[in-house]
């Protein structure tokens, strides 16, 4: 079997990751190139987390094709223009067969692939994709309050002129105890208004977790336009914790 060289200076990594700037310089101009080979890069990826070498640098690579397809959609150009074309040459280093080691070659086919991404990490490129996170991470949170306050829209309108009295989650369902009276004293009579949670919703702003789903929950219904009687506490409770406090209201027949 052939050998292949496996310790590579960093001005051979350079010059391999920059043989591929005029293809980059295509992908980040042209989004019709870009969505081709963003299809193709992610079929790589599937295949690139099982690769030891590659493993490891998966969250990385991942964050740098959100941020091309960012810059591309011109969604985030907070990013030198040297810097977006570096990481979009290393993607084409990355998904070429034709490179330092060939990709077939068993054990030690992907180390020069590693090693590209680990170079231009060194150079900088880590804090690009920090500042891009960060970036993310701030438009889920505003996206996620948007949210919230158009799903307690939708449940103002699902309780109408009630008051909430409560509210209980059962796996994807809000169970919301609504009644008449700001002011009644317990036990209260109160009718069941049942929502679905937007559970591929909030999967999208990456609440997938009970915990972040309850969070997003409580914020909903501490929205202004959900009126409240005045001994409820603003909460949602799951409905474990909810089962000592059933006899604190009276459910009429049929709701």
């Amino acid at each position: 079997m052939k050998k292949f060289k496996t310790n590579f200076s960093k001005e051979e990594l350079h010059a391999a990751l920059h043989a591929n700037d005029k293809e980059a310089a295509v992908l980040i101009e042209d989004e019709d190139e870009w969505v081709k080979f963003k299809d193709k890069f992610e079929a790589f990826l599937k295949k690139a987390e099982k690769i030891p070498v590659l493993g490891g640098l998966i969250d990385d690579i991942v964050c740098m094709v959100s941020l091309v397809d960012s810059y591309v959609r011109r969604e985030y150009r907070n990013i030198p223009t040297a810097a977006i074309l570096s990481i979009a040459a290393a993607l084409v280093y990355l998904l070429s067969p034709i490179d330092l080691i060939p990709d077939a070659i068993p054990v030690i086919g992907y180390l020069d692939d590693a090693s590209v991404v680990l170079l231009l990490l060194g150079f900088g490129i880590d804090q690009e994709l920090d500042k891009y996170r960060e970036w993310q991470e701030q438009n889920r949170k505003s996206a996620l309050i948007a949210f919230e306050q158009l799903l307690a829209e939708e449940l103002a309108q699902v309780i109408g002129e009630n008051y909430l009295a409560a509210v209980i989650v059962d796996d994807d369902a809000m169970k919301m105890l609504v009644t008449e009276e700001r002011d009644s004293e317990p036990p209260i009579a109160c009718s069941v208004k049942m929502v679905k949670v937007p559970l591929k919703a909030l999967a999208e702003y990456d609440a997938t977790e009970q915990g972040e789903i309850a969070e997003v929950l409580n914020e909903t219904v501490k929205a202004d336009c959900i009126y409240w009687t005045k001994q409820a506490e603003r909460r949602v409770y799951s409905e474990p914790d909810f089962e000592e406090k059933w006899d604190d209201y009276m459910i009429e027949e049929g709701s």
